[in-house]
């Protein structure tokens, strides 16, 4: 007598509706990064074509104000729209503002030579240029975003918080 095998047809509706709950639930910090990275480029875009094609503010200073402005917007976004759950409520937001944005300064040197490389050296058009920066920053900005305000914290954060509590010891 031989053994019935399942085979893919046999599975229901129901358990592919609670499969994907499972892994909608399981990646929805990624899910809600991407819809608010998304928001938090298209600010960065949007308001760096208006710094600098039409406020003519030269071209690493109007990304640099433009990654300011898009940045305290992501904060934001991350604080109270992403990260909600598993949270590091042991640090107040000035301190996960500032782990926050050095984190990002490391970001502000790719994205500024992106667009140095792609506007002045190869003349190509500002929103392609852009486009592509912001995508490849976001990819950077997810992997280190998520360490500053979820309750898991990478050796860099262990360090700055070794280092700031020998400071208050001396």
């Amino acid at each position: 007598m031989t053994k019935k095998h399942k085979d893919s047809s046999d599975i229901t509706r129901a358990q592919i509706r609670q499969l994907g709950a499972r892994l909608v639930a399981r990646h929805r910090n990624f899910y809600a990064y991407t819809f608010f990275g998304f928001l938090a480029a298209l600010i960065n875009i949007v308001s760096f074509i208006l710094f600098h094609s039409w406020w003519k503010i030269p071209l690493i200073y109007a990304n640099t104000l433009s990654f300011i402005v898009s940045n305290l917007v992501s904060f934001v976004f991350n604080k109270h729209g992403v990260f909600v759950e598993n949270v590091d409520t042991r640090h107040g937001t000035i301190y996960q503002l500032g782990l926050f944005f050095l984190y990002r300064i490391l970001s502000l040197i790719p994205d500024n030579l992106i667009m140095l490389v792609g506007l002045s050296w190869l003349h190509w058009n500002t929103l392609f240029v852009k486009t592509i920066d912001q995508i490849l920053v976001g990819i950077f900005n997810y992997l280190t975003t998520k360490s500053i305000f979820l309750n898991t914290s990478s050796r860099f954060t262990k360090y700055f918080k070794n280092k700031r509590a020998k400071n208050k010891i001396k």
